[in-house]
């Protein structure tokens, strides 16, 4: 085992099973909630997370989310039709789908009948849109007067007593539930127009959906195409569900063990951020989970995890004493004049 010279230490056999024990059990809960995130029945999105953070991180983390409040999406414009008469729409959802429309026919090879089909789906669609959006026209403008009006006494108030925090927090709660409601409606009416259009191609394509996505929704990937990734959020998730399956599969095997456990560390951090375990901050942890004060469950893992990073766990009943004994202590050798074993 490795020491520093002016700092020379020891660990007994007791205390190294303790530490690789404890590595494996905190990288297969790492592993497990990475895996668990995959299933679709539990309809993972980092979204329900980040979207709730509180503190004083809470609005960076907001920013991290494309168009949270719906704002964006809900935005109603003009446009002419092809003689000329003047319609309301959702300019993002109708932007989206003739994207997708026009994709659609260059991606399929379709006959005459088909194509003649699928135009028909695509007006019926289109023609509900914009009715919907001439219907709900002067409830969206009083939702986005009213959310403006919330926006600005929040950013001038200062007032931070409890009552406030609690009046603010349910105001902005209030405010993404209106969204929600058409923002669902529209992205339904989305996934019908996805499934119906499927269907003149092969009935066994019929109930496809997800993939008409708004230029809000996909925010830097508009600027960078992804061919695998269509949205900014799902980006996000992927990134949360592979990268805590491989944190976790690292200190399980033991492999880059010391750089796993930074990463973990960086997670947590980010945990202990948004859930902000601090007293009279509003809203209170939920008791079912614990009663915390400044130290929470993820702070002791984000403890255990800086410890796992500065001592060598990764060779002793782990993948990393081979790349320690062939390679990595020679660099060391080289490059540590410190160093000694």
């Amino acid at each position: 085992m490795s020491t520093i010279k002016s700092f020379p230490f020891r660990f007994g056999f007791t205390a190294i099973v303790l530490i690789v024990l404890l590595r494996i059990a905190i990288g297969w809960h790492f592993f497990y909630e990475g895996l668990h995130k995959f299933d679709p029945a539990e309809g993972f999105s980092a979204k329900g997370f980040l979207g709730v953070a509180k503190g004083p991180t809470a609005e960076l983390y907001y920013e991290m989310l494309p168009d949270l409040d719906g704002v964006q999406r809900l935005e109603i414009g003009a446009v002419k039709d092809d003689k000329g008469k003047e319609h309301k729409t959702f300019v993002a959802y109708e932007n989206a789908w003739n994207k997708f429309f026009n994709h659609f026919l260059e991606k399929h090879t379709l006959d005459e009948k088909q194509k003649k089909d699928a135009h028909l789906v695509f007006n019926r669609y289109l023609e509900s849109l914009r009715d919907g959006a001439a219907d709900v026209e002067k409830d969206v403008k009083a939702f986005k007067e009213s959310k403006e009006r919330y926006e600005e006494t929040k950013n001038t108030l200062q007032n931070n007593t409890a009552f406030e925090q609690k009046r603010r927090w349910d105001a902005m709660m209030k405010y993404r539930g209106e969204a929600g409601t058409w923002i669902n409606m529209l992205d339904g009416m989305s996934n019908g127009l996805q499934s119906d259009l499927a269907r003149i191609v092969s009935p066994q394509l019929a109930g496809e959906s997800g993939k008409i996505i708004t230029d809000p929704e996909r925010g830097y990937l508009k600027y960078f195409p992804n061919p695998c990734v269509q949205s900014q959020m799902r980006a996000m998730d992927l990134a949360v569900m592979y990268g805590l399956s491989a944190i976790g599969l690292c200190m399980i095997l033991g492999i880059c063990n010391r750089l796993a456990c930074l990463g973990g560390a960086v997670f947590l951090v980010n945990v202990i951020l948004t859930t902000y375990p601090v007293p009279g901050v509003y809203p209170p942890l939920p008791t079912a989970v614990g009663n915390f004060m400044f130290v929470s469950k993820d702070g002791v893992e984000l403890l255990a995890m800086l410890l796992l990073a500065s001592i060598p766990a990764g060779r002793w009943a782990g993948l990393d004493y081979f790349l320690w004994h062939y390679g990595g202590k020679h660099l060391v050798k080289k490059f540590c004049p410190l160093y000694s074993e």
